[in-house]
């Protein structure tokens, strides 16, 4: 599923948090990484794109606009997980990813059980299968989270600071999986990411923003350059450039506020 932002809009209140976004796009079989400061309105615009905060401009999945897709279409099509997922459900782990699968797909029972496995041999869930959600730590209600996402096969996957508090060897996993998964099931994987180098290692594609206005996208080797993470976010960074991987920062200093 091909996206498209043009002059897009969002306020909250009296507050303007997206400006004037134009010119993002995101395609089947990559992932495209969303970056900038904290209150750059990253989490915002993953709302208006998926419809939980209104906004003006248009945004085009496959060339039709969104806010013109009937709402069961639209939900099928696309799914948009938060960072903070708050769940208190009294259910297991397993009948948890089972009843998200249940809402989203109308198949055979067999099918929804072979899908619901899959994910969770995919995220190392099956040693938790059976332990209720209200027991679990928040790295691994996380991962619950993401394969619940996984199981209602969007064409249109968003989520919000997936491996916010995932251990190093999970966000390795997690992120691993979601890029095998975007290209074998050509689906538009895009995530909002505060690690420099995992987006750089893992995204097809970044979009920048700051103050609620887009800075660049491109190619992770396009933008992460000193100059861009200057502007960004005020530090003083070293890239490398490995001639077979992506560009690894290396944070130095932060930059000073002019005058202090």
């Amino acid at each position: 599923m091909n996206l498209r932002i043009e002059r897009l809009d969002c306020s909250l209140g009296k507050h303007r948090v997206l400006r004037d976004i134009s010119d993002l796009t995101a395609r089947p079989g990559e992932i495209t990484a969303l970056i900038g400061p904290n209150g750059a309105g990253k989490s915002t615009l993953l709302k208006a794109i998926a419809g939980i905060e209104r906004a003006s401009g248009r945004i085009l999945l496959d060339g039709e606009r969104i806010d013109a897709l009937p709402l069961e279409q639209r939900s099928r099509r696309l799914y948009y997980l938060p960072q903070d997922t708050g769940t208190q459900a009294a259910l297991s782990v397993f009948e948890a990813v089972l009843l998200a699968r249940r809402t989203q797909v109308a198949e055979p029972a067999a099918q929804a059980l072979s899908a619901v496995e899959r994910a969770l041999t995919s995220l190392e869930l099956e040693p938790l299968a059976e332990r209720e959600l209200v027991a679990l730590s928040g790295g691994q209600r996380q991962r619950v989270a993401i394969a619940q996402a996984i199981v209602r096969s969007p064409a249109l996957l968003m989520l919000d600071e997936p491996t916010s508090a995932l251990d190093l060897h999970h966000q390795l996993q997690v992120l691993d999986y979601l890029q095998r998964l975007a290209r074998r099931e050509a689906i538009t994987v895009i995530l909002a990411i505060h690690d420099l180098n995992l987006a750089a290692r893992f995204a097809d594609h970044l979009w920048v923003i700051k103050e609620g206005r887009r800075v660049v996208s491109g190619k992770p080797g396009e933008v992460l350059t000193p100059a861009r993470l200057r502007e960004i976010y005020a530090i003083d960074a070293h890239v490398d450039w490995p001639a077979d991987g992506p560009p690894r920062i290396t944070p130095l200093s932060a930059l000073r506020p002019l005058g202090a």
